[in-house]
């Protein structure tokens, strides 16, 4: 079913979107959040949060790419519940070194003070990672999107630990630089 298909079927009403998208967006979204939980049940939770929040949000809004609007819907789901379960353990764990090393690049989300800068935000990144060779921009996605281990980046894409460390370090570097010229740092 295409994109638009399945928004029709949300605007409709149609109990049939949340089947669909838990059919053809399911994989994708436990795997975004087990790579965050480590946790299959916590994920299955978050999977399920994550599509009540894009029944509720559907419409209004209408994303222009589905895969895209959920992925960023499961990421925030499972970095939520995340938090609430590690407040108190901050230091250990991917995330939270996956969120450190951004942080030099992206202002922390309460310091934000609008929507508008937030969509604005997001979409000079997306500017940016179109700037990105094919091999730079996956890697980067990778990590801090869908939130993969370096380990595990460097034995899907055949690398070194020490290249995707080096390739994540450069285009954090680039996408520092791309912000300050484009007025969010």
């Amino acid at each position: 079913m295409t994109d638009t298909e399945l928004l029709a079927l949300y605007e409709a009403r149609d109990e049939r979107a949340l089947t669909v998208t838990k059919t053809q967006f399911g994989r994708m979204c436990m795997n975004i959040a087990n790579q965050i939980l480590r946790n299959t049940l916590d994920a299955e939770e978050c999977v399920s949060d994550a599509l009540l929040q894009t029944w509720n949000a559907i419409p209004p809004e209408r994303p222009k790419n589905f895969a895209a609007y959920l992925s960023t819907v499961t990421r925030n789901a499972a970095l939520t519940r995340f938090r609430k379960e590690n407040r108190e353990k901050r230091g250990g764990g991917t995330v939270p070194l996956i969120l450190e090393e951004l942080s030099e690049c992206i202002r922390d989300n309460e310091n934000v003070e609008s929507e508008f800068d937030r969509r604005a935000l997001r979409q000079t990144i997306m500017q940016f990672l179109d700037t990105l060779s094919a091999d730079a921009r996956t890697v980067f996605v990778r990590r801090y999107i869908s939130m993969y281990d370096i380990k595990e980046i460097a034995a899907e894409y055949e690398m070194s630990e020490s290249k995707v460390k080096v390739s994540l370090m450069r285009t954090r570097e680039k996408l520092r630089k791309y912000l300050k010229k484009e007025g969010f740092l």
